[in-house]
């Protein structure tokens, strides 16, 4: 599937929130060095909690502040926003180039998010040391990215590689 080959079409961002949310987010991006952000993250979350906006800025702000267990609850929420008006199996091991492809009648932008929290996941599993979690979720994206534009190669390669050092490591000591 060429992730890259869509018309131009709307991003989850060219439907705003209410206004009350989208201030809040803005807040939280102003103020990000403090505690204030995460509270208004959080209204604007509670206020909010399926949209994509709501969603990207929230797992954004846990990343940044490396609590990548919270990030990979987000991911997975947003994943589930994506799938529902997709038509997407509820099981992304099950997902396919052909799911996919019904996909992209409706929204290539979201397919690629989808593929994108995927990947994100994936990266954000080998951070929390557990790499064994990512290498399914990335092997299912290249499965699927055939022409690797999403750039998941790098990224399986890399943590195969802190596996096989890991797995070294643990049979030299």
């Amino acid at each position: 599937m060429d992730l890259l080959s869509f018309d131009a079409e709307p991003l989850f961002f060219d439907h705003p929130p209410a206004e009350e949310i989208v201030q809040l987010l803005q807040r939280a991006a102003e103020n990000y060095g403090d505690g204030q952000a995460e509270a208004d993250l959080q209204r604007a979350y509670c206020l909010a909690p399926d949209h994509l906006m709501v969603l990207v800025a929230l797992f954004r702000y846990y990343v940044y502040q490396q609590r990548f267990a919270d990030a990979i609850a987000i991911s997975q929420q947003a994943r589930e926003v994506i799938r529902q008006p997709l038509e997407l199996p509820h099981d992304w091991h099950t997902l396919s180039e052909a799911h996919l492809g019904s996909g992209h009648e409706k929204s290539m932008v979201m397919v690629r998010l989808y593929l994108l929290c995927l990947k994100g996941e994936a990266y954000l599993y080998a951070r929390l040391g557990e790499s064994e979690k990512g290498i399914p979720l990335l092997e299912k994206v290249i499965e699927i990215d055939s022409n690797d534009h999403l750039k998941a190669t790098a990224l399986l390669a890399l943590l195969n590689e802190n596996k096989m050092t890991r797995e070294t490591d643990t049979t030299d000591s």
